[in-house]
């Protein structure tokens, strides 16, 4: 995640912040007219090129804002979470989410607002790509090694490219403005050959937003003239020890904040895991795709048994760390498949059973067990108590 909200605010906090956030993202794309089909398409045209000018402006925006407080010493860039790069794939897959996007006339996030907006064919677009990924699921096994080629890892241009953040974002500012002046030149020469009047445009409003970019840029370059402000290596975090209860109510209660690993051989896994949990691939023995994701969430790691050591990959890993005790093996006597209860069980062990029974009822979906009947213990009667004797009113 590029703005880990729950690494500093809490998960719950994080989730909040991140709706408000979203909304405030729509809001605004809704405003800039992205939830018209129209407006989206038109960019293909050279019609209206408002969608490069609102996403370009806002990845500029980040770029120059992560620069500054870099420079100055308020971010770590080192701490971001950056998705992997598989170069072949992805770049089919961004062909691909052109053709959907010319075709439909959305790409997934305004499909959205277009929804949101009342519009029909934003729900169509929505349908669409609940359907492509489903049938990517079923096509995985056919395309699975394809998807996992041309692995590069983390890459980041300033490294790949051998020039300073703050130089690089200042070579892409002046690309982006010469982006935005020639944009309108294709709007207005198009447009004259339509016999069409060209988008309604601000000079003012253009310059002044490349002015404000202009300014930042001065200062993310004058950053680079700032001693270089050591960053105090994080502290080693302990390893914290869950049982397979605390795992279970962690995964139904706070599902978004936990990521469970399987770190037994692969066809193990594939054969019986617990629901969620990710597979080691085949040939991973230090599991470096664990180093790889997203420390906002607390990774739990099993194995058959409790794990002795921890993998390379997990040692790079950036968040909380957990093992669940017993490996598997404990979650599944302890959870998936719950003995029946003896007759006559104390209240404590009952209430146990319950939950153990409700969570694994969860977990394979099937029906939740009765509990076995109470038994209570006689009443011992006096040895010197009257004997009643029936009879009289």
């Amino acid at each position: 995640m590029m703005f880990p909200l729950s690494v500093h605010f809490g998960h719950e906090a994080g989730l909040i912040l991140g709706t408000l956030i979203g909304i405030g993202f729509g809001f605004t794309l809704e405003r800039s007219g992205f939830g018209q089909a129209p407006i989206l398409a038109a960019q293909f045209y050279g019609s209206d090129t408002r969608v490069l000018k609102v996403m370009f402006t806002a990845i500029i925006t980040a770029l120059v804002g992560m620069t500054v407080l870099s420079g100055v010493g308020l971010l770590d860039m080192s701490t971001l979470q950056i998705p992997p790069t598989f170069l072949g794939p992805q770049i089919v897959g961004g062909l691909l989410l052109g053709v959907g996007f010319i075709v439909s006339g959305y790409c997934p996030g305004t499909s959205w607002v277009s929804m949101a907006s009342g519009n029909w064919d934003g729900l169509a677009t929505i349908l669409g790509v609940i359907a492509g990924s489903l049938g990517f699921g079923l096509a995985y096994p056919l395309v699975g090694d394809f998807y996992l080629s041309g692995s590069m890892g983390v890459v980041r241009l300033p490294q790949l490219l051998g020039v300073p953040q703050a130089i690089l974002a200042a070579g892409v500012v002046a690309m982006a403005i010469g982006a935005f002046l020639f944009a309108e030149w294709v709007e207005t020469t198009l447009a004259r050959r339509r016999n069409e009047a060209p988008p309604a445009a601000s000079a003012a409003t253009r310059n002044k937003v490349f002015a404000g970019l202009g300014i930042a840029t001065v200062l993310g370059l004058a950053s680079m003239a700032l001693p270089a402000v050591t960053v105090p290596e994080a502290p080693v975090k302990s390893v914290a020890a869950w049982d397979a209860l605390a795992l279970a109510k962690a995964l139904v209660e706070r599902p978004g904040a936990v990521q469970v690993v399987d770190l037994r051989a692969p066809e193990t896994c594939a054969e019986k895991r617990i629901p969620g949990a990710m597979c080691r691939q085949a040939g991973d023995a230090d599991a470096a795709f664990l180093s790889d994701l997203a420390a906002t969430r607390t990774l739990v790691l099993y194995g058959d048994s409790d794990i002795k050591d921890l993998p390379a990959g997990a040692r790079r890993f950036g968040g909380e760390i957990a093992l669940l005790t017993g490996g598997f093996s404990a979650f599944e006597t302890g959870i998936l498949a719950i003995p029946a209860l003896a007759v006559g069980a104390t209240a404590e062990a009952l209430a146990d059973w319950r939950l153990r029974s409700a969570l694994g009822a969860w977990f394979s979906g099937t029906k939740v067990q009765a509990p076995p009947p109470v038994v209570r213990p006689a009443t011992p009667v006096p040895s010197d108590a009257p004997v009643r004797k029936g009879g009289g009113c």
